[in-house]
């Protein structure tokens, strides 16, 4: 289909993500992306709306990345693209029946983020985003309370409902926070008990998150480390309730989005990964006996020297699995022993945009504050 919508560009494949926000998500995955794909012409991955940036994308020194100015200007026909989208609707449907239609305009990938709060429209809009029309989806990456959980996981694991993003109380009309974790309102401040934020500044993670700065230098360097523990957080949430998820807290599956964007997908745990890719017909299943790695094809399946790595994400070190290259005859199983560390992850390389990190079994986590 030919893309005409004007938030789309010809290129090999068009993602547009749909945000909440207008600062915090969109900064965080614009600069995600301009790190990711500043030089990748085949794919073209923007935010709606548009973060307010310089135009001439610069930063300056600050360690968290500051972008203030205008909102990036994206020229199209002579209009502005950052300019001119309103989304109307009841939340958060609206922002997934928004992201279905630009499917249909020629967008190739559409995502909906959007944090729990107290929008009345959850199950509506999963209902919506799980119809597959045309041979598409919307996807949604949801976080429960907010997405400030999600940066949190970056720093610690982290298993705790908290109530607020912020403490504060509404006076005529308008929000005022009471800064907790600063001791700025002694008398109000939860100590990082009832809000994120409170309890990111008491632990040193960060002051804020709604300003004009993108969050994501903050939490650049620990990707995977958010993502294993997003992952580990979805598997304790499955143990401890059989909610839906837009009822649950906490709960969030950003790292999905942002594992699809920096190629790398997680696997839990004794679940099975399959391989169908390029004539490719094999599965791999982290066991408390190791990798289980079996070709489901009727003819042989070759894995390179070091397809398997024992991978340290805090330490940033990685173990070659098999040392040798290994073939698989058709029907054949094998089993590679190995018993991993909480901070050590399976790494697979399927492809050279396409990395699996298969978890191990975390114990259930029991956090009081």
């Amino acid at each position: 289909m030919a893309r005409n919508n004007e938030n789309t560009r010809h290129s090999n494949y068009v993602i547009r993500i749909v945000c909440e926000g207008d600062k915090t998500e969109p900064l965080f995955f614009t600069s995600l992306c301009d790190l990711y794909f500043k030089d990748n012409d085949g794919m073209d991955v923007r935010t709606i709306p548009q973060p307010l940036i310089p135009q001439d994308e610069e930063t300056d020194n600050s360690p968290r990345g500051s972008y203030k100015g205008k909102k990036r200007k994206i020229k199209t026909d002579g209009k502005d693209a950052a300019d001119d989208v309103v989304i109307t609707g009841v939340p958060p449907l609206k922002w997934v029946l928004y992201a279905r239609q630009i499917l249909s305009e020629g967008v190739d990938e559409s995502w909906a983020v959007y944090d729990k709060d107290k929008h009345p429209k959850h199950e509506e809009a999963l209902a919506e985003a799980e119809k597959i029309i045309d041979g598409k989806k919307v996807n949604i990456a949801f976080s429960s309370r907010s997405f400030e959980y999600y940066l949190l996981l970056h720093f610690e694991y982290i298993y705790y409902s908290f109530n607020e993003t912020e403490c504060g109380e509404r006076i005529r009309g308008k929000k005022l926070i009471f800064e907790c974790g600063t001791g700025k309102n002694p008398e109000k401040d939860c100590g990082g008990k009832n809000c994120i934020n409170g309890y990111a500044r008491k632990q040193g993670y960060w002051q804020e998150t709604k300003s004009s700065e993108s969050t994501f230098p903050l939490v650049k360097d620990n990707l995977i480390k958010g993502m294993v523990n997003a992952c580990r957080l979805r598997a304790e949430s499955d143990v401890n309730t059989e909610e839906p998820v837009y009822n649950r807290n906490p709960y969030t599956n950003v790292d999905i989005l942002v594992g699809r964007l920096i190629g790398k997908e997680t696997v839990s745990y004794d679940s099975t990964f399959e391989c169908k890719e390029h004539g490719c017909d094999w599965s791999v299943r982290l066991s408390k006996d190791g990798l289980i790695i079996t070709n489901s094809k009727d003819g042989d399946e070759f894995f390179r020297k070091g397809m398997f790595v024992v991978y340290d994400w805090e330490e940033n070190i990685g173990r070659e699995l098999n040392d040798n290259a290994l073939l698989l005859q058709p029907g054949e199983v094998i089993l590679l022993p190995c018993q991993l560390e909480p901070t050590q992850v399976i790494s697979i390389k399927v492809t050279l945009e396409r990395e699996l990190l298969l978890l191990p079994k975390f114990a259930i986590w029991h956090f009081n504050l």
